[in-house]
């Protein structure tokens, strides 16, 4: 059974990363959709759809310690966290709960509690205290009470008076958005997954694209593409009498190619060294059968025999046959055993590989030999790009 150079095949980082070049459309499509859809979402969830709302407000205080200077006051302020300490005891929150009474509003001391916050910002003595609830009425109620709690009911020896200087009103507390990154982390967590993606798929895929995979891959001579400047040179090297032992130009390294002598031309070339089936080989005399031979269905041996004939004029011989791609008329092997050269015609594109692959180990089934092949409806931009500004190309 025939067996590819899959495992032996270098990574082609040149290529690869010409196939990311030309994929940066999808790149930058995939990065924009993955960043309206994260950024996008994070904004209604928090934003738009956001149920839960909460109201604050703050109330700010003057103190006036018991103290002749400000360097004795150094000595005996009270600090944010013992702020917070007196706020949450239980004496406090029950003074709160008292006025709150007065006033008719009934708050849970486990609520209220919760709801209290101090801050000492930057003067010791001009402390505030932040009252958070669901409703801004009940948050302007608890800051009313907090506010005759700490003006009546201030147990601290060292502070003489407490005055509010600036009584809160409640207003709405919104989350602590970052709308912007949001939207940033998405583009840059889309566009890495969809390069990531898209390699790991240009790298697993048995796509061909370049005639010289032709050879790297599958260990076939390869006469390049029909739009190539080489194509009629290479094509007259394949089937025109030559050397003994010339190197075919598309003969790929370590293959060990050459061309066969006019002694072992009639055996070797292109097929079977005996003809099993009884089926003569040429049509006239000093005229060999060249059968052109597709690989994909969709190849259309008349269309491609047609190009190959206006590049290079020779195929317009005789003895030249199209002929369809045995995935689509398995028969064709009477053909090609007929043949004593056989042209294999190998469309470019992803996912082509694996029909090569069936058509070679046909070829082998049948006893056939394949002489050259030429890679079909190439991207002929890559190919330049590929080979631009390197130094002793192959002709193929």
């Amino acid at each position: 059974m025939w067996k590819g150079s899959y495992g032996k095949e270098p990574f082609d980082l040149r290529l690869t990363v010409l196939r990311m070049i030309y994929r940066l459309p999808a790149i930058a499509m995939i990065t924009v959709l993955g960043t309206v859809i994260f950024g996008g979402g994070y904004y209604v969830k928090n934003v738009l759809l956001r149920q839960q709302h909460f109201y604050a407000a703050t109330s700010v205080y003057r103190l006036e310690y018991d103290v002749d200077n400000v360097e004795d006051m150094m000595n005996v302020f009270i600090n944010e966290p013992s702020w917070n300490t007196y706020i949450q005891s239980r004496m406090f929150l029950d003074a709160v709960q008292s006025y709150l009474a007065e006033e008719g509003t009934g708050v849970d001391t486990e609520e209220l509690a919760g709801a209290l916050q101090a801050f000492v910002l930057t003067d010791v003595r001009i402390p505030s205290i932040t009252v958070t609830t669901d409703s801004p009425e009940k948050s302007e109620a608890v800051a009313r009470a907090v506010d005759e709690a700490m003006t009546r009911d201030i147990s601290f020896s060292e502070i003489l008076s407490v005055r509010v200087i600036d009584p809160g009103e409640a207003v709405e507390v919104l989350p602590e958005l970052r709308v912007g990154r949001a939207f940033v982390f998405g583009g840059v967590l889309s566009c890495f997954f969809a390069v990531v993606i898209l390699l790991l798929k240009e790298t697993g895929d048995d796509s061909i694209w370049l005639p010289a995979t032709l050879g790297r891959r599958y260990g076939l001579k390869y006469a390049g593409t029909v739009e190539s400047r080489e194509f009629a040179e290479n094509m007259r090297y394949f089937f025109r009498e030559r050397p003994a032992g010339d190197r075919a130009p598309g003969d790929p390294e370590g293959t060990g190619g050459t061309y066969p002598s006019e002694a072992d031309a009639a055996g070797a070339r292109g097929g079977v060294q005996e003809n099993p089936a009884g089926e003569g080989r040429g049509c006239e005399e000093g005229t060999e059968r060249v059968a052109v031979c597709m690989v994909q269905e969709k190849l259309q041996p008349e269309k491609v025999l047609e190009a190959l004939r206006k590049a290079w004029p020779e195929a317009a011989e005789n003895g030249w046959t199209a002929l369809p791609s045995p995935l689509r008329e398995p028969k064709v092997g009477r053909e090609l055993r007929k043949a004593d050269r056989i042209l294999l015609v190998v469309g470019a594109g992803s996912h082509e590989g694996k029909k090569l692959e069936y058509v070679l180990e046909y070829l082998e089934q049948q006893d056939c030999r394949v002489t050259a092949a030429v890679l079909w409806d190439a991207d002929e931009k890559l190919i330049r790009r590929y080979y631009f500004g390197r130094r002793g190309r192959a002709r193929a």
